[in-house]
């Protein structure tokens, strides 16, 4: 039984779902920007030259269309918002703020991420993962009425509605290991009790909120775990299997009926040299943080998606490529 055990575990494989689309989200010429199209570029080849055996899809197929999308995005995000991003794509481009930007294709690349979030998601929820999806910008941020943090779109808030909208007695926890505080996820769902939300970030990061532990929202259905700043894997460690996986997973999570999906919002900005934070830690780090809540916290690995948020360093040892893969590493293979 443990050979058949080894042989399943080694016979899974990894479904992408890449936003083919997402260059046409991009900064403005002669513009330097951390949030670039060369980030997807230097993720996919990571993967591809790794030994994590993956089968890729292009975003936007059968019901996960980009029609589905954006009644999807509807269902999140206030129509006076979307008619903003729309308006600033076609109009050439445009800024939200002096950190997001709005490029000409970026409306067609904001449907195609949210395709790929869906479908990794339902994949996923359905107990057929695990699986990533391969997109950008980072969308935790954005709120139902504003873009803002780089993300037009909140990817993982449309995933997750659009699949508990399906499956309406299903539960799913949500993991954050951005270094940033995904404020945008925490509003949207603070009033669904069907979600769990917990954020591991860096404090005082942007947006400068989420730095109340005590405060888990009307449903006490969020945590918020602030880190001091430069903390490496040793503090994030401790956090997450101290009270992050307890509070989704665990004993912690009393009354809370056993997740279908556990979606991580897989950032890695919290890097050692990433130019938007002053954490400290290293790729191996995130292979222990996924052999945690597989092998510890007994997450069926048919039921974890991923989806890529921050990351910024894309040194290809040290930098987010290297720690995606990593990550993906384990979650396959322990």
């Amino acid at each position: 039984r443990g050979s058949l055990a080894l042989a399943t575990v080694a016979a899974l494989e990894l479904t992408v779902i890449e936003q083919t689309l997402h260059a046409r989200h991009r900064p403005p010429p002669g513009v330097q920007h951390a949030e670039r199209p060369e980030r997807l570029t230097a993720a996919r080849k990571a993967l591809e030259d790794s030994r994590v055996r993956t089968c890729w899809r292009a975003a936007g197929a059968a019901q996960y269309s980009h029609e589905a999308a954006l009644r999807a995005i509807a269902q999140v995000h206030t129509a006076e918002m979307l008619d903003e991003v729309q308006r600033l794509s076609r109009a050439h481009g445009g800024g939200f703020d002096s950190d997001t930007y709005c490029a000409p294709g970026s409306w067609e690349a904001q449907l195609d991420g949210a395709s790929a979030w869906m479908e990794a998601t339902a994949l996923a929820g359905a107990g057929f993962g695990p699986a990533l999806s391969l997109c950008r910008p980072a969308g935790h941020h954005a709120t139902r009425s504003s873009s803002m943090g780089f993300g037009l779109i909140n990817f993982a808030a449309v995933a997750v509605r659009a699949y508990i909208g399906a499956q309406p007695e299903a539960r799913v926890a949500i993991l954050d290991w951005d270094v940033h505080y995904g404020n945008g996820v925490a509003d949207i769902f603070k009033d669904e009790p069907r979600v769990r939300y917990c954020s591991l970030h860096e404090a005082g990061g942007f947006p400068g909120s989420g730095m109340d532990e005590a405060d888990r929202g009307p449903c006490d259905n969020l945590l918020r775990l602030p880190l001091p700043r430069g903390s490496g894997g040793e503090e994030f460690h401790a956090a997450l299997r101290g009270k992050a996986l307890p509070f989704l997973l665990g004993e912690l999570a009393a009354g809370w009926a056993a997740p279908s999906l556990l979606l991580i919002c897989a950032g890695f900005d919290a890097l050692e040299g990433d130019p938007l934070a002053t954490m400290t830690m290293r790729p191996e780090d995130f292979r222990t943080a996924m052999k945690t809540i597989v092998a510890e916290f007994n997450m069926p690995r048919e039921h974890i998606a991923l989806g890529l948020e921050g990351g910024y360093n894309l040194d290809p040892e040290f930098g987010m490529p290297a720690a995606l893969v990593a990550a993906c590493d384990a979650l396959l293979l322990g």
